[in-house]
């Protein structure tokens, strides 16, 4: 038998493919939307009643700067649909189970995780790239 090693070559500083099934890209992933529920309350365009929407997460990109990139292509909306709402644990409902995904939209957000540092992740832009428009949110 012949084995056969895949080679990966990653220029740095350049940005590659990540992997959505690693811990570290699903706890980034955790952050960035803990961060939009935090931003989007404290900015007050969050009501009492409106509960994130978290579709899939369509890509994440890496880059290694000053720790690691992740730049997350996500389906994420808000909603104040009340099948959603007694859904939604934390402030949260997946589109999985609420069916108001007319609500939803894509976005990209950048993230830096640096793990050795005391403020382990750095919040960067948010795009908005389809459907409801959320920048507002973050900004």
């Amino acid at each position: 038998k012949q084995w056969y090693q895949r080679r990966v070559a990653i220029t740095a500083g350049g940005i590659y493919d990540g992997d959505l099934t690693s811990p570290e890209a699903q706890e980034a992933v955790k952050q960035v939307l803990v961060e939009f529920k935090n931003r989007a309350s404290a900015s007050g365009q969050l009501a009492s009643g409106d509960v994130i929407l978290v579709g899939d997460v369509v890509e994440v990109k890496e880059q290694v700067v000053a720790g690691q990139k992740y730049i997350i292509t996500i389906n994420l909306g808000v909603t104040s649909n009340a099948e959603c709402s007694a859904a939604a644990e934390d402030g949260f409902v997946s589109s999985t189970v609420c069916s108001n995904t007319e609500d939803l939209g894509q976005h990209i957000i950048e993230v830096v995780s640096q793990p050795w540092m005391e403020t382990k992740y750095i919040f960067g832009e948010f795009q908005d790239v389809s459907g409801p428009a959320l920048a507002s949110y973050w900004n």
